[in-house]
């Protein structure tokens, strides 16, 4: 190919510029904006001056279009990779998002738990004997706790706590509510947060707003 643009470069000079079409003509032949079989194209092989300012802006044209395809490539490159981590981002943000809402849930959610004291002995006080309360045990977590009051139990307000001492002085929880009574037993409804609590023994206390009653019983968090 180099040895015929060579050949038409030197084989037909035409220095005066006899019959030759305008820079544009030659400038379309060389992008290809011209047919193929335009008589025009006829005059490069006649004219070596013309057929050099071809070359020259057909050279540029190619180099023109191999940018344009390097950088489609780039840019068809760059947005499958933004639309590949965008969807990556996305799944992401979407799964952490489901992630956090069921750890939310899970953690926020009271969990249902009863504990029956009915026939349980009352001693009452710090000082006294811990009432015998076998295989109880919390979550821990929020807990919508469902107590039983032991026999003969009054009625009215009354504050429940979880204490890690008997004194009530290491309190990690604790709920006020009111005791209602159903068929001759009385009857607790609260809440406790128990999320901070760490798995161990504690105490759980009953006390009885009016004349500040409190009575402990063994209680363990898991």
């Amino acid at each position: 190919m180099n040895l015929i643009s060579d050949f038409f470069l030197e084989a037909n000079p035409n220095p005066d510029r006899v019959g030759c079409p305008d820079e544009q003509t030659i400038k379309a032949m060389a992008e290809d904006r011209l047919p193929p079989n335009d008589p025009r194209r006829l005059h490069l092989a006649e004219c070596s001056e013309c057929f050099a300012e071809y070359r020259g802006y057909r050279l540029d044209c190619v180099a023109a279009r191999q940018r344009r395809r390097r950088l489609f490539a780039w840019a068809t490159a760059a947005c499958l990779m933004l639309a590949a981590v965008g969807g990556g981002l996305r799944e992401y943000l979407r799964l952490h998002a489901g992630e956090s809402s069921a750890i939310k849930m899970a953690a926020g959610a009271p969990v249902e738990s009863r504990v029956d004291l009915f026939n349980v002995g009352t001693f009452r006080g710090a000082a006294d004997g811990i009432n015998t309360l076998q295989a109880v045990s919390l979550p821990a977590a929020v807990v919508h706790l469902s107590l039983t009051l032991p026999r003969f139990s009054d009625p009215g307000p009354y504050e429940v706590l979880v204490s890690r001492d008997r004194t009530a002085r290491q309190v990690v929880a604790k709920g006020e509510t009111t005791a209602s009574e159903v068929n001759g037993r009385e009857f607790l409804n609260v809440t406790l947060d128990l999320r901070s609590a760490k798995p161990g023994n504690y105490f759980l206390a009953t006390v009885r707003g009016s004349d500040n009653g409190t009575y402990y019983y063994p209680l363990s968090v898991k």
